[in-house]
């Protein structure tokens, strides 16, 4: 365990000293994964969708702030959208318009939840978001996953409505049809209802005063992600692959334990209470300390000898000869 603390600290003081050009890196990168996803799950301005302009997406997000990435993603769907209808794109600037309004004003550090979220779905680990949430932001960010939810869905309808109109098989205006997918898509009422169920679950079990309440929360929320979504399946009818569900459960839950683990690290075996008081209150404290291993610094200093030099003495002839 000491040689995974170790390491641990040593990545850490490796972000801290490079965490400019790390921070310069997980934008970019960051910010193409996220055009790139939405250009695929749309994909109807091609122009949009050309890796030239997917490079220049990532670039600019290394300079801009998250509320410019945020608008620039809602640029890009309306974008999508008016290829379409401008029926369409204006229905989408209205429900946009109302989250902005309703919610993400008063939370604009909740954007990165949101922008994150269709990335998730689309590389199939949902799981991922309302244990994250749960763990590490609480209730308060559960409206950003749940919108972008009703985003990454909204995508789905949308296409499947085109194809629909392309076919010839329904009629009438495309709106009336993305709004009757939605109303009665009940996989996306179903993801809604899980993600509020394991949020509520792993952020109540976190704030309970146990050991390792951390793990034990990341643990709880992936066995209700999956139950929920079993029974929930059953009921609607819907077709879950409950072994690919299992595997991205595992996957799911390593993921936050990992983000867990650099987090912080913290002693259970040491926990310490404390008691003491004031004019108006007496005061139990419950101290855990955190784990952290510094390496020492040892400084091997390497000693080469000088190499011994030889030299050849000349004899000097103090012999005197015979003088003639």
């Amino acid at each position: 365990m000491d040689k995974i603390l170790i390491y641990r600290e040593r990545f850490l003081k490796f972000l801290s000293s490079k965490g400019k050009y790390i921070q310069f890196f997980g934008r970019f990168a960051g910010g193409l994964l996220l055009f790139y996803v939405i250009n695929n799950i749309y994909g109807y301005a091609s122009v949009i969708g050309e890796p030239f302009m997917l490079l220049i997406m990532g670039l600019i997000c290394v300079f801009v702030p998250v509320s410019a990435i945020y608008m620039m993603f809602l640029l890009v769907v309306i974008l999508q959208l008016l290829n379409i209808s401008i029926e369409v794109s204006l229905m989408y600037i209205f429900i946009m318009g109302l989250y902005h309004l309703i919610y993400q004003w008063m939370f604009p550090k909740n954007k990165v939840l949101f922008l994150m979220t269709p990335i998730f779905y689309f590389f199939h680990v949902p799981a991922v978001l309302p244990i994250f949430l749960g763990v590490f932001v609480g209730l308060g960010g559960l409206p950003a996953i749940l919108m972008g939810t009703v985003n990454y869905y909204l995508a789905i309808i949308i296409k499947n409505a085109v194809t629909q109109m392309d076919n010839g098989t329904v009629s009438g205006p495309i709106y009336s049809l993305i709004l009757e997918g939605t109303a009665n898509n009940k996989e996306l009422l179903l993801c809604i209802v899980v993600f509020m169920l394991v949020t509520v679950v792993v952020s109540g079990i976190r704030k309970l005063q146990t050991a390792y309440g951390w793990y034990v929360a990341i643990l709880a929320g992936g066995v209700t992600y999956l139950l929920s979504m079993m029974i929930g399946g059953y009921f609607i009818d819907s077709q879950i692959n409950i072994i690919s569900q299992i595997f991205m459960i595992i996957f799911s839950i390593c993921i936050v334990m990992i983000i867990q683990f650099f987090y912080n690290v913290i002693d259970y075996t040491r926990q310490e209470t404390f008691e003491f008081e004031d004019e108006e209150y007496y005061y139990y404290v419950k101290a855990i300390p955190k784990i952290s291993v510094e390496e020492e610094d040892i400084n091997i200093k390497k000693i080469t000898m000088p190499a011994r030099r030889f030299y050849l003495k000349k004899k000097d002839n103090h012999n005197e000869g015979e003088k003639s």
